[in-house]
């Protein structure tokens, strides 16, 4: 007789004298087999053989008409960085790795055969050799076993089902044969090796390997590969890690066997008896980047573009994760090859910026920040709040491919197992000034040009619907004493009250719908203080719309995911990345001009300078809540952010890069600027800089203004010379004068020159009053400064005085070429159009 299966040997000493179940069981058996020799006994042939055909139409399959196939296995996906890395492990708690038969090792196909079914390449499906040990085993050691071969386990757990009946046992076994029938001994060993449970959620050999032991197959050695053979049979019975003892007598018996078919060596055996399991402790897969997986997750699940992957929800998580552990019913799905764009390098230097600008304290430390930080919240909600919150400052940092749309980096500056909600790509907050460039783009397409002058003075804007606080003008702060800046000089300094009037100008609507063609996708609201940064917006979309600024308009859309393939290895999906022209070229350049200036001496974020070609704009939200530096490089935009996790709060006070912020710091020039300016240098180390792209045609008539003439405003009233002087940033000043009050009485550029639109013209209105004053005292200046504080009197006094000058001799070298009287003398009240005589100092003869 046949040796037994080892495993079932094992067993069989565990359960001897435990045979009245077994003893039953046979009992059946043997009726059954009993009643086809009653009925050819006792009954005529031809009646017998129509009871034993009722028999064999009921317990017998017509295994020719049965549709026999293999099922398709379940399979883990696999999420890779675009640098080549792992990233993550897909299933739904069925680890299935499934491998081609010739990829597994010798050794470890024969430790599987050597414990389930030594003679599988010997039988045709039925062993009834072992079927015969099995018939021992039930009446001498209590064991209720078939003596099941590997292709009648296969059929068991696929075909026929478990149900323990002589009707399924019957069928199990015609199946086993038609099974090997149709298909190669190999072909039903690789299903088998890659679809039993081993345990821990590892279906499959190669699952087991790495589960158990944390080897590819290839490294195993062959007590490894007999530890895992004896798991076969029953992964909680053979537990290695809670039953160590009991497998590693039952791994010894494995090898055994293996020296008695030939498969290994004694000395190999006793070698092996020596070491101990070596089981590893269960570990999950942890990629450096569960935030990008928890994104290519979320976008494969609800994504449009990824339909192909099932008609709804439940479709789509069977292809993407395979079937669930605890569904023995289901076959197929995963398998997939999941390839993103980010760079695993270019990721971790994000992480470890943030961490050292913005670590996450202890938990004590975090508790008293939560209590000072949010002081009106209850205690013991703070407590819970702390052990899976920072209270602290934190940040995110997004950086795409200028060309391409590629998200390089989408780094949360708290960990996933701290925070599931991205801050970099979920998190939408304030982007204050950074999101001025926007207005920039609308003025330029407008008709404005950089060249444009804009009073740096308090706006007041009435609106078109009450404002905030129900009023009915919007006023923005301004330069105490007023001036003029150009737009180009306000948008590198940041000048709020300027892109007041700008969105005034053009139109809230129109920022929103170019920030929407730039590549913001969040809903922004069309209001006046929208310019300012009002809306919320996430670090991926600014960084996405500020590439349009390098590339001179051109943009492509920003995707993760570049390419999937299936079990097959056949490509289902890639991203193509196109671009489009988003702007016109010469605005996009033109607008990229005071950018540039930004991270410089002369703009609002110099710690941002990197040395290399570049550009940005800082940000920061009322009340210095959120803090935000937005640049970019020829090749590449990052945007950062920060800011507190639960809420806009105001970041004086708090501690950054282990420094307090203070009012006067507590800006994105110094905060995310600096951290902008570390995270971008360790990216582009080796990277050779490049400039931008040339400058296209017509960028010139979005840098200079257009001329215009100077019109005649000196008779006009005061409201009809503002309309005749649009085009002008005009001033007014009120003096005295004779005409009557309202009337402009002088104007600061002649009548008939062609001047740029948007230079600044003053003008003088009467105030009602009589011109009055005095004569200054002009001895000792130069003649040039004396006329110039001739015409300052008339300005302050609105009274008019003609100079004429009158040498005369002097002895004092020092009064050569000044001013040594005049006539009439200083103090002398005078009257509109009086004449004052200079007299200048020269050398005698």
């Amino acid at each position: 007789m046949a040796r037994r299966s080892l495993i079932h040997e094992m067993e069989a000493r565990e359960r001897r004298g435990r045979w009245f179940p077994a003893l039953a069981s046979l009992l059946v058996i043997s009726i059954f087999a009993a009643t086809w020799i009653g009925l050819f006994s006792f009954m005529s042939a031809n009646a017998a053989y129509g009871v034993f055909a009722d028999l064999q139409a009921e317990y017998i399959p017509d295994t020719d008409a049965m549709q026999l196939s293999l099922p398709d296995l379940s399979r883990v996906s696999l999420v890779y960085a675009g640098s080549g890395e792992l990233l993550a492990e897909l299933h739904d708690g069925r680890n299935s790795e499934p491998v081609a038969i010739g990829e597994v090792p010798d050794v470890v196909v024969h430790a599987v055969l050597a414990a389930e079914d030594k003679d599988f390449y010997h039988h045709r499906g039925v062993d009834f050799d072992a079927i015969a040990s099995a018939v021992v085993d039930n009446i001498a050691a209590g064991t209720r076993r078939g003596g099941s071969t590997i292709t009648q386990q296969v059929v068991k757990n696929y075909f026929v089902g478990k149900e323990v009946s002589i009707r399924r046992k019957i069928n199990e076994a015609f199946v086993a044969a038609e099974l090997e029938r149709r298909f190669p001994k190999d072909q039903i060993l690789e299903f088998y090796v890659n679809s039993v449970y081993f345990g821990a959620g590892a279906y499959g050999i190669k699952a087991a390997a790495r589960e158990f032991y944390g080897k590819d197959l290839d490294n195993l050695t062959v007590d490894e590969a007999a530890t895992l053979a004896v798991l076969v049979r029953n992964p909680t019975l053979y537990n290695p890690r809670s039953r160590p003892t009991f497998v590693l007598e039952r791994r010894d018996d494995v090898m055994e066997e293996m020296v008695e078919e030939g498969w290994a060596t004694a000395a190999q055996v006793d070698a092996a008896k020596q070491r101990p399991l070596g089981v590893i402790p269960h570990t999950v897969f942890k990629g450096e980047a569960d935030h990008v997986v928890a994104e290519v997750k979320r976008q494969l699940l609800n994504d449009p573009k990824f339909a192909f992957l099932g008609a709804n929800k439940e479709e789509r998580k069977r292809t993407i994760f395979g079937c669930p552990a605890d569904d023995t019913a289901c076959t197929g799905g995963g398998g997939l090859r999941i390839e993103t764009t980010v760079d695993l390098r270019v990721q971790e230097m994000a992480h470890e910026v943030l961490d050292e600008w913005l670590p996450i304290p202890p938990f004590a430390e975090n508790l008293e920040l939560c209590k000072k930080v949010f002081s009106t919240t209850p205690e013991d909600e703070l407590a819970a709040y702390a052990e899976n919150h920072s209270c602290a400052p934190t940040g995110a940092i997004t950086t795409v491919d200028n060309y391409t749309g590629a998200v390089l980096a989408m780094a949360s500056g708290l960990p996933f197992d701290v925070a599931q909600f991205d801050l970099a790509i979920q998190g939408k907050r304030n982007p204050g000034s950074a999101f001025k460039p926007f207005g920039l783009v609308a003025a330029l397409e407008s008709g404005k040009t950089l060249g444009h002058i804009y009073s740096t003075g308090t706006v007041k804007i009435p609106c078109a619907t009450k404002c905030d606080g129900d009023k009915d003008y919007w006023q923005v702060g301004g330069s105490r004493g007023g001036g003029f800046v150009t737009l180009d000089r306000a948008t590198s300094s940041s000048i709020n009250a300027v892109f007041a009037q700008v969105s005034a100008e053009v139109g809230p609507e129109r920022i929103v719908e170019v920030a929407h063609r730039m590549g913001i996708r969040s809903s922004i609201p069309a209001v006046l203080s929208l310019v300012l940064g009002t809306g919320s917006v996430s670090t991926l979309e600014m960084a996405s719309a500020y590439s349009n600024f390098a590339t001179n308009g051109l943009w492509a859309e920003p995707y993760i995911i570049s390419r999937i393939t299936d079990s097959n290895g056949k490509v289902i999906f890639e991203q193509k990345p196109t671009q489009v022209q988003t702007i016109d070229p010469a605005v996009a350049a033109a607008a990229r001009r005071p950018l540039e200036k930004v991270p410089s001496s002369s703009g609002t974020a110099p710690a941002a300078a990197i040395g290399r070609p570049q550009g940005g704009k800082t940000g920061t939200h009322e009340n210095n809540a959120d803090l935000w530096y937005v640049g970019f490089v020829p090749q590449y935009t990052t945007a950062v952010w920060v800011g507190y996790e639960r809420e806009q709060l105001s970041l004086v006070g708090a501690s950054i890069h282990g420094n307090k912020v203070t009012a006067g710091n507590a800006f994105g020039g110094r905060v995310a600027g600096p951290i902008w300016a570390e995270y971008m240098s360790q990216m582009l180390e080796g990277i050779e800089p490049v400039e931008f792209p040339p400058d296209p045609p017509g960028v010139d008539k979005y840098v200079i203004p257009p001329k215009i003439v100077v019109p005649v405003l000196v008779g006009l009233d005061q409201e009809t010379a503002m309309t005749a002087g649009a085009g002008f940033a005009i001033e007014v000043v009120e003096i005295p004068a004779l005409e009557a009050k309202g009337t402009v009485v002088l104007q600061s550029l002649d009548p008939g020159q062609s001047v740029a639109t948007g230079s600044p013209l003053t003008i003088y209105v009467s105030n009602g009053k009589v011109p009055a004053g005095k004569l200054p005292d002009l001895r000792g200046l130069v003649l040039e400064d004396a006329e110039s504080v001739i015409n300052d009197f008339l300005f302050e006094t609105g009274l008019r005085l003609i100079p004429i000058k009158q040498e005369v001799v002097v002895t004092d070298p020092n009064q050569i070429g000044t001013v040594v009287g005049t006539l009439p003398p200083p103090g002398t009240s005078m009257s509109y159009g009086d004449q004052v005589v200079l007299q200048i100092g020269i050398a005698g003869p």
